[in-house]
């Protein structure tokens, strides 16, 4: 038993500094930038060791697409009515402003784009499962909202990054409080 738990400490040890060190690669570079070799010494690994964990880069991408998609899966929210979607936006930028330097680059950097269109529609795709029927529509209109609200709390966030943060954080989320939600006060009706 206690070779095991060795054995399982060094396997979570070598994971641990095969993320970090992937993810400072991240802050540092494009993906296409990312060797497994360089990614290997950071980790101060060989890289037969990291192929005993991961397949490929992907796959350790996919791994931390998924982790960051459970951390924003993982908290309790309701659609259920204006306030609700006014409550959700203030959590989603205070959030964003605390995320670590990765999620950012993740968020905004060109390069990584697609990378968090694939978390933000993880993550959106299981807000429609769960709270489906909250607006009264049918399933179609309600997946134009779901994708409306995350598409545009995502553009504006990257946005505002690209202005340098220049606006104090309480003026971006009642700027995009109302933006989002005229939008979406036209069909979700507050109850």
């Amino acid at each position: 038993m206690e070779r095991e738990n060795k054995e399982d400490l060094r396997v979570r040890k070598t994971r641990k500094a095969i993320h970090n060190a992937f993810k400072a690669m991240i802050c540092e570079m494009d993906y296409e930038q990312i060797t497994i070799k360089e990614l290997a010494q950071r980790a101060q690994i060989n890289r037969k060791t990291f192929y005993l964990h991961y397949a490929s880069l992907d796959q350790l991408l996919e791994e931390l697409q998924e982790e960051i998609a459970e951390n924003f899966i993982g908290r309790k929210v309701s659609y259920g009515s204006m306030k609700d979607i006014r409550d959700l936006i203030r959590l989603f930028f205070e959030h964003a402003t605390n995320m670590p330097l990765l999620h950012e680059r993740l968020m905004c950097s060109g390069s990584y784009r697609p990378v968090w269109e694939k978390i933000n529609k993880r993550i959106m795709d299981h807000r429609r499962k769960t709270n489906r029927g909250v607006f009264g529509l049918d399933e179609y209109s309600e997946n134009l909202v779901f994708a409306y609200f995350g598409a545009n709390s995502t553009l504006l966030y990257r946005q505002w990054v690209a202005d340098g943060k220049k606006l104090p954080l309480d003026e971006l989320i009642e700027i995009a409080t109302k933006l989002i939600c005229n939008g979406m006060s036209g069909v979700v009706k507050d109850r």
